[in-house]
């Protein structure tokens, strides 16, 4: 076991657990939309971002190690993450925050409630239906990620 501090919490982690695992396993909330547990680090949208010892990382990607210190709020990490997300609002097919999609199974629409996101700060273009993630992630992440959660697929 390996000892790593979340916002100033002192957490025992296994190694090479990654930071996103950890930090949900510890109750703290971080946005994310590419990633599944199941599935790992896709990389792809950057919400994840947090700060450790100091530096932005994704922490999808990144795997505990002993004494790192992760700061989850600060406003390093805040900034980026909402940065990110401005990018995947961007290319979202409705305009999330007023989306009658909202049925708390969207993946996009619960992190815009978390970020505490109103307006889309990049506009995106008139769209007329909703296809999360399709425009984003062109690649078969999508398909797995849908079958995994529809389906309950394991490893």
């Amino acid at each position: 076991m390996v000892n790593v501090a979340v916002d100033g919490v002192v957490r025992e982690a296994q190694p090479d657990e990654l930071l996103i695992d950890l930090i949900n396993r510890s109750g703290v909330s971080v946005p994310y939309v590419c990633y599944h547990p199941q599935l790992g680090p896709v990389q792809t949208c950057d919400t994840c971002m947090v700060e450790v010892n100091g530096r932005l990382t994704r922490a999808c990607a990144t795997a505990v190690a002993d004494g790192m210190k992760i700061s989850t709020q600060s406003a390093k990490a805040s900034a980026a993450q909402v940065e990110a997300f401005d990018r995947v609002l961007s290319n979202h097919m409705l305009y999330c925050t007023v989306c009658d999609n909202d049925n708390s199974n969207c993946t996009v629409h619960n992190t815009t409630k978390l970020l505490a996101i109103e307006h889309h700060r990049i506009p995106s273009q008139a769209r007329t239906s909703c296809k999360p993630l399709d425009v984003i992630f062109t690649h078969e992440t999508v398909r797995l990620l849908k079958l995994t959660a529809t389906y309950g697929i394991t490893k």
